[in-house]
């Protein structure tokens, strides 16, 4: 058993899916699979859940830098390939915290560490993504510094 469940449900799944014919969403969890056993041979080390959801957001990304290109190139076909395959990607992630939410940890995170610069962003986003990280929108967290602070 590895040390992260979120690779355990995607071997799963992978099997699943091929043993049912759905090709496409179990070449999606190969291909996801395969970056993170890279990782895991990079690192010398099994990955945690925490680091199997950075390979999995930085796939989504991929993907998403795909859809957008297609997208402005008219190629409606490929942009849906890129979005069902961000979808299904999407699932193995937690739920993030919404905006109502976000902005609150936000505010009390300023109000904690007393900073009133937005030259010190770094350390509200630092301290946000310790304690936040895997479910919390940090792009959203940057936009609302902005606001309470620019």
């Amino acid at each position: 058993m590895s040390k992260s469940a979120i690779k355990d449900s995607l071997q799963k799944n992978q099997i699943n899916y091929l043993k049912e014919g759905k090709k496409d969403e179990s070449s999606v969890l190969r291909f996801a699979l395969s970056f993170i056993n890279k990782e895991e041979k990079d690192k010398k080390t099994e990955l945690n859940d925490s680091e199997v959801i950075k390979v999995i957001k930085s796939l989504i990304k991929r993907n998403k830098d795909s859809f957008d290109q297609f997208s402005s190139a008219n190629r409606p076909e490929l942009a849906a390939k890129e979005k069902k395959e961000m979808d299904l990607l999407q699932t193995y992630l937690p739920d993030l915290i919404d905006e109502t939410k976000t902005e609150e940890i936000v505010k009390s995170t300023i109000d904690e560490l007393g900073i009133d610069s937005i030259k010190e962003m770094g350390k509200i986003i630092g301290t946000i993504k310790k304690n936040h990280g895997d479910n919390i929108d940090l792009s959203l967290v940057s936009q609302i510094i902005k606001k309470c602070l620019g």
